[in-house]
């Protein structure tokens, strides 16, 4: 009849003993998910801060502007990113993509590059210059530069630089370039230099 009260007491120790290491486990858990939680938030800060730079009043994926008058489409921009500088009325785009819409849609002329900024007025493109790889397609025309501007006031697309026209039966090198777009008339400014294709098929 004596023992009993000394197996009550050991299990009493064992009862306290498991209780202190259960507390004990969840206030190193508790600690961890605190250290991983406050990494996190760090990180997605640090994230935040070089994704979007200085001055930057807005940053937007997929960027797409289009112009419509009476029902039909005027120009349209596309861009992969889009970052728009209040200060200075900017919005400098990646991967940009310029489509102006002519004779009520029967025409187009496309311009690409490797990245562009974009002066917008109102409902307006006042103007685009592109930079990097830039391509302007007219008709069956492929034009290729590395720095290209167009200028709404004048209707006009300028390329200052090095410029290879590309067609069905004709390759182009010059210097310096002005495109009118309406209508499309190319002007080349020096150092032309042309080679004809009489064996092009026809289609």
């Amino acid at each position: 009849m004596v023992a009993l009260p000394t197996v009550d007491m050991r299990r009493t120790g064992l009862r306290t003993a498991l209780l202190i290491v259960v507390v004990g486990a969840l206030i190193g858990i508790s600690h961890q998910v605190w250290r991983s939680t406050s990494a996190t938030r760090r990180t997605t800060g640090r994230d935040l801060h070089v994704e979007i730079p200085k001055g930057v009043a807005q940053h937007i994926r997929n960027f797409r502007r289009v112009k419509t008058k009476r029902g039909k489409t005027v120009w349209e921009i596309e861009a992969a990113v889009a970052e728009y500088f209040e200060d200075r009325n900017e919005i400098v785009v990646q991967e940009p993509r310029v489509i102006f819409h002519l004779d009520d849609g029967a025409r187009r002329t496309e311009l690409s590059g490797a990245t562009g900024r974009l002066q917008l007025e109102q409902q307006e493109l006042e103007s685009v210059t592109l930079e990097g790889g830039v391509r302007i397609s007219l008709d069956d025309m492929q034009l290729e530069t590395e720095t290209a501007t167009y200028e709404r006031a004048r209707d006009l697309i300028v390329a200052p630089g090095a410029v290879t026209i590309r067609g069905r039966r004709l390759d182009v090198t010059a210097r310096g370039m002005e495109v009118e777009l309406t209508p499309q008339h190319v002007r080349l400014l020096a150092d032309v230099h042309t080679v004809m294709r009489f064996d092009a098929p026809d289609s």
